[in-house]
């Protein structure tokens, strides 16, 4: 066991109740060995705790640290509640206040008959109390009730940890199941991976059980489904891919027959499905399932729009934004207004986002109408194109992290009449579900998306599904309009779509290819993030996209050099080592995760503000004038982001885009991904790398087309 110090809060000088952590000032009365030093004195700590009280004495196990700027701290791992053994700390507990009708005589009297074991007395016998003179049943009772619920929790707690669990972790599944939690942990612990990494719960259940029993045999396949799902973005995963993800978990001894004869088992009790050697999840083929029941309802409803009324709508749209819109373009509005579903899909610069805007202007209720995109930076986009306020679609679900659920849903759904979702193709099955059962059965749905470009990262491949289906109504738009005779990078896309291999191409004012080495590719870019700060381009307006992470060439690597040069090291901005990854004031930042409640979303993009080492390490951000304030357990919630993810990008554009194609990570090459690379930049692009790995990823189907079951439902 870790070293331990015991005593009493002082008082706490921080908390964050969304994680629990906590900073505080301790005083010791005891401790290990090694420790005794700190015996009689105070001393600060620093952890993850569930409720805390300073009428209780707690054991704390941990370390001494050392700050380098506010000295030594006690670093809390576990916890756990001891109980006063000392009269006069019994005496002083029991009249503290924390119990209702006992005060300092009273409790003088308790400790008078029972002792050193007061509180072993109480906790044990309801009516120990009520043969004190004075103290009533009922008042013994409450106590009794009392004195049990304070240590029930920090009890539970402190098992999980001493089970293998963190605190935070402890602390996450007390307050979600404490009520059931003895029963999960006696029959099923793989019920808790709902809230804790399964490998995690996994490593426990190993401790105390038969690796081999049927019940983590069977979560380990499930588990492995899953994860082939999430690795490819499919929503069925082969029998050959599950049984390799398998025999991870059982240092590749398992048999191929006793796995069939568990996968007969899963099947039979309907937790997974089997379709021609794919495997398919419960909730997965459900996901799918009410999906297609939903747009199925949705393309059957008719209505019955004047199509005179629309075309002369049409024409008065078009005078008044001094625009001439083509015959597809004129078709899509129509579609959308005559069609209780439609979808719209098309590449940059064919007149999608116009089309949005005639069709919301075309209604004279605009609160009615929902306009909702997958990201922060594409809804805000969005907004300032039409005119009207956009939002992302958690935020409209009411994304609650606490309960991980949405306060917009099928008992409780929204009142939008008309639902416009732009950058579809990057919506996934789970959140599309969410969403229709959010809204009413007469609603109007209108999807916008480019098909060509990367599908969602989690498993589904929605718009190209539906797009497949040849009885829901869509229109496909082909003329590009956001080009002039010296522009390139919309041709360019068009022929990646098209997947014509590229020679030349450096005779345009946009679109530039530098030749390189993987060896030059760092001095390139290092040319052009020079160029930029000179010219004084903002970082809003410039970014560097990236396939991968590791690597020479990595967005990891990639933004140590781009921090060097944007934002060097200076004794006047403060600046924080986390992992390997130093954060300096002023620097930008990508946030990696949804977080509604801050409004902040998965691609936003913002700025280092403030670097806080003490009472708590924090960070705060500011995304585009929403300031966010990080604690130190939510630091992998961002990360640098003067270059990012391919991935990480989409639903974003960016007046300046260079894109670095390494030869070290052509594995991750593919159409999809270089389109919507390409796609990115407004303004200006430019390439590093080889022309042949550039050209092989545009002949590349590596992850085109997904393995999904939604079409199949598909009426």
């Amino acid at each position: 066991m870790s070293d331990y110090i015991v005593g009493k809060i002082i008082r706490i000088i921080y908390e964050n109740n969304t994680n629990s952590y906590k900073v505080g000032v301790f005083k010791v009365k005891d401790s290990s060995n090694n420790l005794k030093d700190f015996v009689g004195t105070s001393i600060s700590f620093v952890g993850n705790f569930n409720n805390l009280s300073s009428e209780i004495f707690y054991k704390l196990y941990g370390s001494i640290v050392s700050h380098p700027k506010y000295g030594e701290q006690f670093s809390v791992s576990s916890y756990e509640i001891c109980n006063p053994t000392d009269d006069d700390e019994i005496i002083s507990y029991l009249g503290s206040g924390l119990f209702k009708g006992i005060g300092i005589k009273t409790a003088e009297k308790i400790v008078n008959k029972y002792g050193s074991k007061t509180i072993e007395i109480i906790k044990n016998d309801p009516y120990a109390l009520s043969k004190i003179n004075g103290v009533s049943v009922k008042t013994s009772l409450n106590i009794y009730e009392k004195l049990n619920s304070l240590t029930q929790e920090e009890e539970l707690i402190s098992n999980l940890t001493k089970m293998g669990f963190s605190v935070n972790e402890s602390v996450k599944i007390v307050k979600t199941c404490s009520l059931n939690l003895t029963d999960i942990i006696k029959n099923n612990l793989y019920i808790l991976t709902n809230i804790v990494d399964f490998d995690k719960v996994d490593s426990v259940y190993k401790k105390y059980n038969d690796p081999n029993s049927d019940i983590r045999i069977e979560n380990v396949i499930t588990h492995s489904i899953k994860n082939v799902c999430y690795k490819t973005g499919d929503t069925l995963a082969s029998i050959e891919e599950v049984y390799i993800e398998v025999l991870k978990y059982f240092n590749n001894d398992f048999k191929l027959s006793s796995f069939k004869i568990y996968l007969k088992n899963l099947i039979e009790q309907y937790k997974i499905y089997e379709f021609d050697n794919y495997l398919m999840l419960n909730y997965f083929y459900d996901t799918e399932e009410y999906i297609a029941q939903r747009i199925n309802m949705y393309n059957k409803i008719k209505l019955n729009e004047n199509n005179s009324k629309i075309k002369k709508y049409i024409s008065k749209f078009e005078k008044k934004n001094n625009i001439i819109l083509n015959d597809d373009q004129k078709e899509a509005i129509t579609g959308s207004i005559n069609n209780n579903l439609f979808i719209i899909t098309g590449g940059p610069g064919t007149g999608k986002t116009t089309i949005i805007k005639a069709i919301v202007d075309y209604y004279d209720d605009k609160n009615s109408i929902a306009l909702l995109a997958p990201t922060g930076r594409s809804a805000k986009r969005m907004s300032f194109c039409i005119g009207t306020l956009a939002s992302t679609i958690h935020k409209f679900l009411k994304w609650d992290k606490e309960t991980s659920s949405f306060g917009v849903n099928e008992y409780n759904q929204s009142k939008a009449k008309i639902v416009i979702i732009d950058e579809f193709s990057m919506v996934d099955i789970f959140l599309f579900s969410s969403l229709l059962k959010a809204l009413k059965d007469t609603v109007k749905i209108i999807l916008v998306g480019d098909a060509n470009q990367l599908p969602s990262i989690s498993p589904g491949n929605v718009l190209y599904d539906l797009l497949s289906s040849g009885n829901i109504n869509k229109k496909y738009l082909t003329h590009i309009y956001r080009t002039n005779e010296k522009s390139f990078i919309n041709i360019l896309a068009d022929k990646i779509k098209n997947k014509e291999l590229i020679d030349e191409a450096n005779d345009y004012n946009d679109f530039k290819f530098i030749e390189s080495s993987d060896n030059n590719i760092i001095n390139n870019l290092k040319v052009i993030c020079e160029s930029v700060k000179n010219k004084n381009i903002s970082l809003d307006e410039f970014q560097v996209l990236v396939p991968m992470y590791k690597g020479n060439n990595g967005i990891d690597n990639l933004n140590k050099t781009m921090q060097n040069i944007f934002n060097p090291n200076n004794n006047d901005l403060e600046e924080m080592i986390v992992g390997d990854i130093t954060y300096r004031e002023n620097d930008k930042v990508i946030q990696l995760v949804n977080d509604v409640d801050n409004n902040v979303f998965n691609g936003d993009i913002g700025y280092i503000e403030k670097v806080n080492t003490y009472p708590k390490k924090s960070i705060l951000i500011n995304f585009s004038n929403n300031r966010v304030e990080y604690e130190h357990t939510d630091f992998d919630k961002f990360s640098l982001a003067y270059a990012v993810s391919i991935h990480k990008s989409q639903g974003s554009e960016y007046d300046n885009v260079v894109i670095v194609l390494a030869n070290s990570h052509r594995r991750m090459f593919y159409n999809k991904l270089i389109y919507t690379a390409c796609t990115r930049a407004k303004k200006n692009l430019i390439i590093i790398g080889q022309k042949n790995n550039f050209n092989y990823s545009i002949t590349s189907n590596y992850s085109s087309k997904r393995i999904t079951h939604l079409k199949e439902f598909i009426k």
